[in-house]
């Protein structure tokens, strides 16, 4: 099974580190939105990427760097900072053609020490969250597949 991994420039690195040294996942992995066509691959991957993606084809996952529903779409962080959220979370779900609304995998739900001062700081510590929910699952996606 070969998996297609879509996402920002600024992820790349740590998903090749930690896939080349830690797993046997046969995989591509693409910050280009004209790519996804481009490939040969049996399970698309969305880890932070910015593009809508069409999902009729292949089964498709994706890295959320917030708890869903609570917190859709494109994150700043505004948001949760305005709430004076305590408990944060990151969320792995299976895409549909409705942006955020495919069956929710797993979230991996976290306490704030103190309440974030800025988007920079929640988003660091999402981040963090989400590539650790990264690495405890992307082995177990698609093994339920036909």
């Amino acid at each position: 099974m070969k998996y297609g991994i879509f996402t920002k420039p600024i992820h790349v690195e740590k998903i090749v580190n930690y896939l080349n040294q830690y797993t046997k996942i046969d995989y591509i992995i693409s910050t280009s939105k004209e790519e996804i066509c481009a490939y040969d691959y049996d399970i698309g991957i969305s880890y932070c990427f910015p593009h809508i993606i069409n999902v009729d084809d292949i089964p498709w996952y994706n890295y959320h760097p917030a708890p869903l529903q609570e917190y859709p779409g494109l994150m700043n962080y505004a948001c949760p900072i305005r709430d004076k959220v305590k408990n944060f979370g990151v969320t792995l779900h299976r895409m549909t053609n409705e942006v955020d609304k495919g069956p929710i995998i797993k979230v991996r739900r976290f306490k704030l020490d103190s309440l974030p001062v800025n988007s920079n700081e929640l988003g660091n510590i999402a981040h963090y969250h989400l590539f650790q929910l990264f690495k405890e699952t992307i082995r177990e996606l698609g093994i339920d597949e036909d």
